[in-house]
């Protein structure tokens, strides 16, 4: 549920800074929202009257800096989209996917924080994912009702974790492009030429 928000875009972006300042430096369990006021040099009220709480605030100071991957991506194709969202991805600094694992473990025991990367995060993305395969499937490129559609906003997201879990580290360019090609896109129906 968004809430009108009497802070200005760049208020905003000063408090979604410290809050990103306090959890990357001591943990998103650590932090509390009285620290966050301090940080932000806000109220406690007025954090929650706007966020209801730390977690809503915490994702969405997450997305401020971070839109989904795929947002705003039109290449003309479904394999160019993919490949910039992946780009987009390989680019983000290592210290946000310090982050991001630090949130999403976290949110294994905090179901608010659960819910939140839900609303905040993941529909986002699934909605980017839905609007790059219905150009796909205008295009041509793919069956509007492709078997294999409903599970490419996940698969997305596991070709970027599962491989940090097995090998200990974030996955490069190479290794998203040949994910592109050897699985989601023959998943999909997609022949490569």
């Amino acid at each position: 549920m968004e809430r009108k928000s009497r802070l200005g875009p760049e208020r905003e972006a000063e408090i979604f800074a410290a809050v990103e300042r306090l959890v990357r430096e001591h943990g998103y369990e650590k932090v509390t929202m009285q620290q966050i006021a301090v940080e932000a040099r806000a109220s406690t009220a007025t954090l929650y009257r706007r966020w209801d709480g730390k977690p809503r605030l915490v994702v969405e100071a997450v997305r401020h800096r971070r839109p989904a991957p795929l947002e705003d991506v039109d290449t003309g194709s479904l394999r160019g989209d993919l490949l910039a969202g992946a780009n987009a991805v390989v680019n983000s600094a290592p210290e946000d996917h310090d982050l991001m694992s630090g949130l999403a473990n976290a949110a294994r025991t905090d179901e608010d924080l659960a819910q939140a990367q839900r609303e905040v995060l993941a529909a986002p993305m699934r909605q980017a994912v839905n609007l790059v395969l219905d150009r796909a499937a205008d295009r041509g490129e793919i069956d509007r009702d492709a078997p294999a559609r409903e599970f490419v906003p996940e698969l997305l997201f596991a070709s970027t974790v599962v491989h940090r879990i097995h090998t200990g580290a974030f996955p490069d360019e190479t290794y998203l492009v040949r994910f592109i090609d050897a699985v989601l896109l023959p998943a999909l129906g997609v022949r490569r030429p």
